[in-house]
């Protein structure tokens, strides 16, 4: 059968085509009735189905004029259609001749049954009595009211269609402002290569990114534009990936350091998939991303990380470095004690005298290397006072003008208004001394070297990143010399107690340790900068502070030079120093008794009523400390007097209980005067 379709959607041809396609049928479209009588004029049609409107001569119209024609008015005619308004449009059809009236959509068997009982049917009507109709006014009148009302709904629809494409198109606007200014706060910008034609397709962002006017170049110039950006070892490695997506479709990313054409220098991320067809990679899409501030992030992450390993491990070689100096000065306390009483009893002349001297002396040098040791690890006692930077270095500028020599340039920037900070005034002259030494040694062809003070208020910014360092205002001080220099490897352990770069026997590798405890212990911090060739620069930050220590009174002169057989009580857990200090004070004329701990010393006290004049006792000593048996003993014998004396520093002292500032403080190890000194202090406080 051969099938005329009218229809001016070629979709709904398409249908009708799949829905009725047999080999017995051969199908003819026609886009209106225009078309379609042409057709019909120059094929032989079995069937005809139309839908109602279309453009240059409508279904209704078709129809007519098929029924108008003795040719053509026994061909079936059946309406297909979609607009349909009301049961007037099926009369109106029928009017006109159609055969059936069917509305979109209709179930496949439906229509099937419905065809075939139109052709069944084809040869029962009289189409003659049928064309009197067609000229008739009430039928025009019809076709007239169908017409206008189905050009009125369709122009609704259309209507309705125009609204819904306008929402469409302002949602389309949003989402793509949205999506640009979500690439734009995300710094992300996406890219589109047709594998095909070669076009190259930018957002604007990805100009942007680049520093390029958009529409100033094209295709290949983008992407030579956009490689020139890369290092040449990212550059390679992008255009082997490159190579790869294109002719396996194999995805990628790639992180690097990119320059834009205004030579601004950024972090990137940018990845890439292929869309494949027939295996074949026809377009590749990317994002280029500035991922900057997530890549200086992660650099400041690293390098507060490596600080605080760097804090640790230098933390962790001050308690091992203290501990070791503290149980070092016990030993040389009876080294040194017992060297002193041997060399009482010699005559000048005595032919051993000199190997006790020798003796003593090699004590007195291992007792300064203590000493270094505890303050490396800052356990060092130590006298804080209120003190001005600047006057140091000016009562030091002559001794280090003669110190660096002639050929070196020396340099003083001292700045105005420098605040003050609490500092053991010494110790901070020995980090100087300690700076300056180190400079002149790395400047060996002359050179210069400057010293700069100045007062800093930190912001916020600094103490973001710098979290380790406290307080907000600092006297600075910076040291800086353009010797030899230092490479990244070296700088890590300068500060490590015994690393030197100076030849064996050259130096103890403990001058820059003891500048970092001295800095640390007083609550500073201390950063160094250097390239090999290009000198050194040391900056030290010490915490400035309002507050003033009370001017010290005149010390008492003590009135005792000797003992008068006063009872003392020694209460130390070493033997060693237990039984010298019994020795030496008993020399002193006063009578003496020993306790292993301040529980033993309780114990004759309480129990067996003894009524010692003074109390020396250690402070660490296992049970009781002495800082705890100072206060009991002043409790319930507020009469006894009382000496602490030991190898650790006030800090760590105080872990041990509040001490009472009236109580003198002996440091190990010390000499006979030394513990005279501090018990005639004792006896008159």
């Amino acid at each position: 059968m051969r099938i005329l379709n009218v229809d001016d959607n070629s979709d709904n041809l398409l249908l009708l085509q799949s829905l009725l396609g047999t080999n017995d049928n051969t199908f003819f479209d026609a886009k209106n009735g225009r078309e379609a009588l042409k057709i019909l004029a120059e094929q032989e049609i079995d069937l005809v189905i139309s839908d109602i409107l279309m453009p240059i001569m409508d279904g209704f119209t078709l129809c007519k004029e098929i029924r108008s024609n003795p040719k053509l008015h026994n061909i079936p005619f059946i309406v297909f259609t979609a607009t349909y308004t009301g049961q007037k449009d099926e009369v109106l059809a029928r009017k006109m001749g159609a055969d059936d009236f069917i509305v979109k959509p209709c179930e496949p068997d439906e229509l099937v049954r419905r065809i075939d009982k139109t052709i069944k049917h084809q040869n029962s009507r009289n189409r003659l009595e049928d064309i009197q109709t067609y000229n008739d006014e009430t039928v025009l009148k019809l076709y007239n009211e169908r017409l206008v009302r189905k050009l009125e709904d369709k122009m609704l629809e259309m209507e309705n269609e125009v609204l819904e494409r306008k929402k469409a198109i302002v949602a389309l606007q949003r989402s793509e402002g949205i999506l640009k200014a979500t690439q734009s706060l995300g710094k992300l910008g996406g890219w589109e290569i047709d594998m095909q034609n070669g076009e190259v397709y930018w957002t604007e962002e990805m100009y942007r990114l680049h520093d390029i006017e958009p529409g100033s170049i094209s295709g290949d110039d983008l992407i030579a534009a956009s490689l020139e950006g890369y290092p040449e070892e990212s550059r390679l490695k992008l255009q082997e990936y490159f190579q790869t997506i294109r002719e396996k479709g194999t995805a990628y990313t790639l992180e690097s350091w990119f320059t834009t054409q205004k030579n601004r220098k950024i972090y990137i991320r940018t990845s890439a998939i292929a869309k494949m067809e027939n295996g074949k990679t026809t377009h590749i899409l990317g994002i280029f991303q500035d991922i900057s501030e997530q890549k200086n992030a992660e650099i400041k992450h690293q390098e507060l990380m490596q600080q605080l390993r760097q804090a640790q491990k230098l933390d962790s070689i001050g308690q091992l470095a203290g501990g070791v100096a503290h149980d070092f000065n016990n030993i040389l306390t009876v080294i040194l004690g017992y060297s002193e009483e041997i060399l009482n009893t010699l005559h000048q002349r005595d032919p051993i005298r000199q190997d006790i001297q020798e003796i003593a002396s090699a004590g007195q040098r291992a007792a300064t290397l203590t000493r270094q040791l505890l303050t490396f690890s800052r356990k060092q006692v130590i006298k804080p006072q209120l003190m001005n930077i600047n006057e140091a270095i000016g009562n030091l500028s002559k001794m280090l003008k003669r110190l660096i020599g002639e050929d070196i340039d020396f340099v003083l920037d001292l700045g105005t208004n420098v605040p003050e900070f609490m500092a053991d005034v010494g110790q901070i002259e020995q980090v100087i001394m300690n700076l300056v030494i180190n400079a002149r040694e790395a400047m060996q062809m002359g050179g210069t070297l400057t010293i700069k003070t100045f007062g800093y208020t930190a912001d916020d910014s600094f103490c973001s990143t710098h979290p380790m360092i406290s307080g907000k205002h600092f006297a600075v001080l910076r040291i800086c010399d353009t010797g030899s220099g230092m490479d990244k490897e070296t700088m890590e352990h300068i500060f490590e107690p015994f690393f030197t770069t100076k030849a064996k026997g050259h130096g103890t590798g403990l001058g820059l340790p003891t500048v970092y405890g001295i800095v640390r212990q007083a609550g500073g911090n201390i950063h160094v900068e250097s390239t090999p060739g290009k000198g050194a620069s040391f900056v030290i930050l010490l915490p400035a502070t309002e507050q003033s220590l009370e001017t010290p009174t005149a010390p008492t002169v003590p009135t005792h030079t000797t003992g008068n057989k006063e009872l003392v009580l020694v209460v130390e857990d070493d033997p060693a120093i237990s039984d010298l200090s019994g020795k030496i004070i008993q020399k002193m004329g006063f009578r003496v008794k020993l306790a292993s701990s301040a529980d033993q010393a309780l114990v004759m006290i309480e129990d067996e009523g003894l009524r010692p004049k003074l109390v020396i006792s250690d402070v660490v000593m296992p049970g009781l400390s002495g800082i705890e048996l100072a206060a009991i003993i002043k409790f319930k014998h507020p009469e006894m007097k009382f000496l602490l004396m030991s190898g650790y520093t006030e800090t760590v002292i105080a872990k041990h209980g509040d001490v009472d500032p009236k109580i003198p403080f002996l440091h190990k190890p010390f000499t006979h005067q030394e513990l005279l000194h501090k018990i005639e202090q004792a006896l008159e406080t």
